[in-house]
């Protein structure tokens, strides 16, 4: 019996606000809860931690870009996200990303924060929850597909959205 094997893209991508492939962007990480641009971490190209990345890091054709090849981003702590296009409008914030909470299953949740405008969040698995300021959200107010959640009304501005998955 062969066994299956999951093919996946070798780096993360990101979209501009009209789902095409971000180009000349700009991604900020920073500290867990924290804005990312004003509380930056310590960001690599490599897994061990050795080659540091600038901030804000750039993308090309929706990927980040170390020395203009496609490249992936290491990090050693939770961390807050900030990814903005290239004139500087958001596409995306997360607070608490890359965060596992063990006990009884888990959860796994991202954070994203409203603006009272944006209506599409992009998240990287289907929420089984989401709130917003603590207030469960009947799934009647939003939508998933292609990797995004899309709310019938624009989250308040300053708003913490909460993707829960477990």
């Amino acid at each position: 019996m062969m066994s299956t094997v999951s093919v996946q893209s070798p780096y993360p991508a990101f979209a501009d606000i009209d789902g095409q492939p971000l180009e000349d962007g700009y991604i900020w990480i920073g500290a867990a809860g924290l804005n990312p641009i004003g509380n930056p971490i310590n960001v690599y190209w490599d897994a061990a931690q050795t080659i540091s990345a600038a901030l804000p890091i750039r993308t090309r054709g929706g990927y980040p870009i170390n020395s203009g090849t496609p490249a992936r981003l290491f990090v050693g702590v939770d961390y807050s996200i900030q990814v903005q296009n290239k004139n500087g409008s958001v596409i995306y914030t997360s607070l608490l990303d890359n965060l596992y909470s063990g006990g009884g299953g888990g959860s796994i949740t991202s954070n994203a924060t409203g603006d009272g405008v944006q209506l599409i969040f992009p998240v990287t698995f289907i929420p089984s929850a989401i709130y917003i300021n603590g207030i469960y959200q009947n799934q009647n107010t939003y939508s998933v597909a292609g990797g995004n959640v899309t709310f019938t009304q624009a989250p308040p501005q300053t708003s913490i959205i909460e993707f829960v998955l477990g």
